[in-house]
């Protein structure tokens, strides 16, 4: 009976972490402190569970805390999430005091299940002093990825590396476009800008045909600023 009982628990774990949404390193459009990091977020069936980590940068001292008031809000509505608990971080007035520099502190800031259909959000710490946050948070693993690898491929063509940057702008571009961005017309734009430089015609007129065909809201002002290329 109880090794039914196993079983069955195991079972039920498992359904249950598969239903949960995860988000690893979600990217923000803005955020307030860079040596604060969004290193998960988790949805389950009933909260939001945000582990965040904070690095000490100062040479001497230096201290973290969380006000009560923190809250999540939907970044294109108005919908807002307050905080339910939190795990591993003094509640402000009280501080974690660093010991040493490079020091990091990890904490949970635990919040209400969102809605199923939210795809930005922003991060709140309604307080008087230097209060934290981050606007625009994606909640899309893939479309994080992709703006991981458009910025490696755009470093590499500002630095004349252009052949390396070609595959990486193409993984950009390739499969749906699944939330509206700039990266996507931008790798078209700076793929074909690289044929062109390398004297490939055949490269670039294949790639102008598929931002021609592509389903990109932003396709004609690409194709506008080709037109200054001389493409």
């Amino acid at each position: 009976m109880k090794k039914h009982i196993i079983i069955i628990s195991i079972i039920f774990c498992a359904v249950a972490k598969l239903s949960a949404q995860v988000y690893y390193y979600p990217i923000a459009g803005k955020q307030s402190h860079p040596e604060l990091e969004i290193v998960q977020i988790e949805i389950t069936e009933n909260t939001t569970l945000i582990n965040l980590q904070v690095t000490n940068k100062r040479d001497q001292g230096g201290w973290f805390c969380a006000d009560k008031n923190i809250y999540i809000k939907n970044s294109k509505e108005t919908e807002i999430y307050p905080l339910i608990n939190s795990v591993n971080i003094p509640t402000c007035p009280n501080q974690h005091e660093f010991k040493k520099t490079n020091e990091i502190l990890k904490f949970q800031l635990i919040f209400p299940k969102i809605s199923d259909d939210i795809v930005f959000i922003d991060l709140i710490e309604n307080c008087n002093n230097a209060c934290f946050s981050f606007f625009g948070i994606i909640l899309d693993n893939n479309h994080n990825e992709k703006i991981r690898l458009f910025e490696k491929a755009f470093d590499l063509y500002k630095n004349e590396s252009v052949v390396e940057a070609i595959p990486l702008f193409e993984k950009v571009i390739s499969g749906e476009i699944t939330i509206e961005s700039h990266i996507h017309g931008l790798s078209y734009y700076y793929l074909i800008d690289i044929y062109k430089s390398l004297q490939n015609a055949k490269k670039v007129n294949f790639w102008v045909e598929e931002l021609k065909k592509s389903d990109l809201k932003d396709k004609t002002t690409i194709l506008k600023e080709l037109e200054n290329l001389g493409i």
